[in-house]
């Protein structure tokens, strides 16, 4: 049996983000709906933006608006948004006019604060192509086409400024690849700019990266129906955080194979992320991390032991779900990831100085048996139940006169969810993990 719990990372967070941009960001007011969207998880943003029309990379570099919103805070996040043509322009020309400017901003990033991380705001293509760059220019003359040449321009500024990349563009694909009736337009009448619905599902790309948390679920609609907004939430999920994404493109202009992955939006930045599998051979289990942008990693294996490698082995002493925590970090990001094991160890395998406690049925409906191994404890004892934010949810004390090996507990008025139960002696501290159905 494996739960997945994904990243531990859930609770309400606080970020402050600078959006710099031109129409694009301004259109719908792209900084207010996600702060909407994140505030109905209650998660809270602090933002900023300057956004005027038309804007370049190379005015943005050198406008004292932008430098100086840049110096007012210590941003976790600075978005960056190029004018809607110029990541989409033949390679020699994006190199000249274009990747020179987003390191210039990367680097006045930086110099401010070395951790705000610098975020590449990729669009999308327009949706009959570029008609201004098409005679010249021909890869730009439809949607796909341009949309390509789009996702390799952010694509080179974040490999080349070590930032993250938020995929606007290819979730707006992935909408229209799977809307083929085009039941929602995310672009407005211009077919340029994004209407409510191509601002709205920018945002949750936008939550989906600066948050790493998915968007489903969020209650906040932004003025869509329920269904659309839904079906949005899901796409960005699917494009940022799902593992089984896929974008695979063939450059010609530069002989490039482009095999794109959720983890190729952030492996060259700084955000981390934690994630783990692992290899058993009855006690034995071999733990691998599959952690982004981690230097530093502590592991909790749910029965009392830690360690502090990347790839730990661990051997277990009895059969048992085990809560193995994963908590990664570098000098600006830490994350965790949390996975519930079952070990299961055979009689000729059991370790004799076996865990003292034990919990049963598991999973079980509230309504639980403790079981404590003979004379581990013979004294009365309190024992105490924990969530998986480490919240002290339940507490009791059991009277052990007879010291007898069984106890019931009910635990019936908790949630359903992983529970860590603790019983802590002079001596040493017991811990069990288990789940409420």
């Amino acid at each position: 049996m494996l739960v997945v719990i994904a990243n531990a990372n859930v609770a309400g967070q606080t970020k402050k983000i600078l959006f710099l941009g031109n129409s694009y960001t301004a259109a719908n007011d792209l900084p207010k709906v996600v702060y909407n969207l994140a505030l109905s998880f209650d998660d809270t943003i602090y933002y900023d933006s300057n956004t005027p029309g038309g804007y370049r990379l190379m005015n943005h570099a050198t406008d004292a608006t932008t430098l100086a919103k840049i110096r007012e805070q210590d941003w976790d996040f600075v978005v960056v948004q190029a004018q809607s043509q110029e990541p989409s322009w033949q390679p020699s020309q994006v190199a000249k006019e274009v990747l020179p400017y987003a390191a210039t901003l990367n680097d006045f990033i930086k110099s401010n604060n070395a951790c705000t991380e610098t975020v590449f705001y990729m669009t999308w293509g327009r949706k009959y192509g570029d008609k201004q760059n098409c005679p010249a220019w021909p890869p730009v003359c439809t949607y796909q086409g341009m949309q390509e040449r789009l996702m390799t321009g952010y694509y080179s500024m974040a490999e080349q400024n070590n930032a993250t990349l938020a995929p606007v563009g290819l979730a707006w694909k992935q909408a229209m690849d799977n809307d083929p009736d085009s039941l929602i337009n995310l672009f407005s009448a211009d077919n340029s700019h994004p209407s409510v619905s191509g601002t709205y599902l920018t945002a949750c790309v936008m939550y989906a990266t600066l948050f790493r948390k998915s968007p489903l679920g969020a209650k906040y609609f932004a003025g869509l129906s329920e269904n659309d907004a839904l079906f949005l939430q899901q796409v960005a999920r699917d494009v940022v955080l799902n593992e089984t994404y896929n974008f695979t493109f063939f450059d010609t202009c530069t002989s490039i194979n482009y095999d794109l992955t959720w983890g190729s939006w952030f492996d060259k930045g700084n955000i981390a992320f934690a994630g783990f599998s692992w290899l058993a051979d009855g006690a034995i289990h071999h733990f691998i991390d599959n952690s982004l942008n981690g230097e530093t990693f502590f592991w909790d294996f749910g029965d009392g032991e830690t360690s502090s490698l990347q790839n730990p082995t661990h051997t277990y002493a009895q059969s048992n779900l085990y809560l193995v925590k994963q908590s990664i970090g570098n000098p600006c990001f830490e994350d965790d990831a949390l996975k519930l094991i079952n070990v299961v160890v055979s009689s000729s395998k059991e370790i004799s100085d076996a865990p003292a406690i034990s919990i049963h049925p598991n999973p079980g409906k509230g309504i639980f048996n403790l079981s404590i191994r003979p004379k581990a404890l013979q004294n009365d004892f309190y024992y105490k139940v924990f969530d998986l934010n480490g919240a002290l949810v339940f507490e009791d004390k059991i009277i052990n006169k007879e010291n007898v090996s069984d106890h019931p507990i009910d635990l019936s008025a908790l949630h359903r969810g992983i529970y860590q139960l603790s019983i802590t002696t002079d001596e040493k501290i017991f811990n069990t993990t288990f789940v409420i159905q």
